[in-house]
């Protein structure tokens, strides 16, 4: 595509020309010949210092804001906000492949990855093209494809929505960050239907407050068109808010009665939920493999949004019922010594206190908790974490996470904090922690909490393979 075309309706300054552009990079080391490269600021590095590294690579054109450097070599052209700008562009460029297929939105704090994933087994079942995208990475014909990123970044994003819709792909449940949202990646992403599910403590290092972090959440739900729909969990307390800010239909789902979708009795147990709900004056029930009540709310903004993209209560139902589970949500396995494990991402206070509390609930086994926190991360939910871990489980073992480029022994001593008792255990590696749990327990529920699936640990700035469930393999009962 011509650069005058990818950068209509853009304002610049700089004089473009015709040049053909064959694609578009944020990242110097992923220019070849004929790309565009747009200099943003990441977490730990600025574009603006790769630029000419960029040109040198075969960059035959530039975006940069106002502090770009002066050369004759290729069109630099200076924008207010590159990052913004990025996402107009790459829309431009795959020509707004979010026009050509229904994107369902889901975004909260807890249970994006679980409602995207119901909603894209519903689809799939009743035999409708779906791909879903989000933590887990994006749907192909070959599998899943991790991007690294729960929502990744507008050029990417754009690029793989082209990939999918050409590939056939009629329908995108997907999971939408607040970060994603702050940094201007769905800007130019057409939702046919937003999800909230929910909104509590965490992502506090880069939102500052609470008032932040929701009104970046409410950005989503406020740029929706009068075509689009709204699923809320009216149970949060954020969702009066929201509905008195949207110009679009609405539907509502919680425990409440007055919502549109709501429950009328629910039994808990460790290997299933059943859930009577009520729904336009119809009661149905669903028996799931999902566990707890907190997977009752994804549940019901799955069978909201999968209603309003034409399927029918027992369609729906069907497909719930046969659904199985969520890679490293709730996941279970049984263990030598008749230990039973949970492993969860949960990693915010919110997310434990769902998790722990329901383990809680069903078992008069003693619980074992095993988690660490992020370094370089909100530190504020440390000590609430472990307050939540204390309060629920029998022990606790307190171990790495991600600790990044943060001191393990300063993390570890925030989540400390939150203990009013010493029924805890330190150790820092979390293949040791592990093992020594496995080996020394028995007959316990042991919960894994923070990593999830995830395939690796961060450590300072490298990314060093490592997985909790590999190491759960290694002691599967297999009688």
């Amino acid at each position: 595509m011509h650069l005058n075309k990818i950068i209509k309706n853009i304002n610049f300054k700089g004089s473009p020309d015709e040049r053909e552009i064959s694609n578009i990079v944020h990242d110097s080391r992923k220019v070849k010949d004929g790309s565009l490269f747009i200099a943003i600021e990441g977490e730990n590095n600025d574009g603006h210092d790769y630029i000419f590294d960029a040109i040198d690579k075969g960059a035959i054109a530039v975006i940069a804001n106002g502090r770009s450097p002066v050369t004759n070599k290729v069109p630099i052209l200076q924008v207010k906000n590159p990052r913004k700008v990025m996402s107009k562009i790459s829309a431009n460029f795959y020509n707004h492949p979010s026009h050509d297929v229904k994107v369902i939105g889901i975004t909260g704090t807890n249970g994006k990855t679980t409602t995207t994933q119901l909603i894209d087994y519903i689809l799939k079942y009743n035999q409708l093209n779906s791909g879903s995208l989000g933590t887990l990475g994006f749907s192909s014909p070959t599998g899943i494809i991790s991007t690294g990123f729960t929502t990744p970044e507008s050029v990417d994003l754009q690029q793989i929505i082209r990939t999918m819709v050409d590939g056939g792909i009629n329908y995108i449940p997907m999971e939408i960050s607040s970060h994603a949202i702050k940094l201007h990646r769905v800007d130019d992403i057409e939702l046919n239907i937003a999800v909230f599910t929910n909104l509590s403590t965490d992502h506090l290092d880069f939102h500052g407050s609470m008032e932040n972090y929701f009104k970046t959440k409410l950005k989503l739900f406020k740029k929706l068109n009068k075509k689009s729909i709204a699923i809320i969990n009216s149970d949060d307390k954020y969702s009066k808010e929201i509905i008195d800010n949207i110009d679009c239909d609405y539907l509502t789902y919680g425990f409440d009665n007055k919502s549109d979708l709501y429950v009328k009795s629910y039994s808990l147990n460790i290997d299933w939920t059943k859930i009577v709900l009520s729904f336009k004056k119809q009661q149905f029930s669903i028996k799931t493999n999902l566990i707890g009540k907190f997977n009752i709310y994804n549940l019901m903004g799955a069978i909201l949004a999968s209603w309003k993209l034409g399927l029918d209560i027992e369609q729906i139902k069907i497909a719930l019922m046969n659904f199985k589970r969520v890679p490293g949500r709730f996941e279970q396995f049984k263990l030598k010594n008749r230990n039973h494990v949970i492993v969860d991402y949960a990693h915010s206070p919110d997310a434990f206190e769902n998790i722990l509390s329901n383990v809680k609930s069903l078992t008069k086994k003693n619980i074992v908790t095993i988690f660490g926190c992020g370094g370089d991360r909100d530190k504020t939910k440390r000590s609430k974490m472990g307050a939540i871990a204390e309060e629920y489980s029998d022990f606790v073992y307190i171990t790495n996470d991600n600790p990044r480029f943060e001191n393990e022994n300063s993390i570890i001593r925030d989540i400390v904090s939150g203990f009013r008792t010493n029924k805890y255990s330190i150790i820092k590696n979390r293949t040791e922690a592990l093992n020594e749990v496995f080996q020394k327990t028995e007959n316990n529920i042991i919960v894994i909490l923070g990593k999830g699936r995830d395939r690796y640990q961060i450590i300072g700035d490298e990314k060093k393979y490592y997985s909790d469930i590999d190491i759960v393999q290694e002691y599967l009962d297999e009688d």
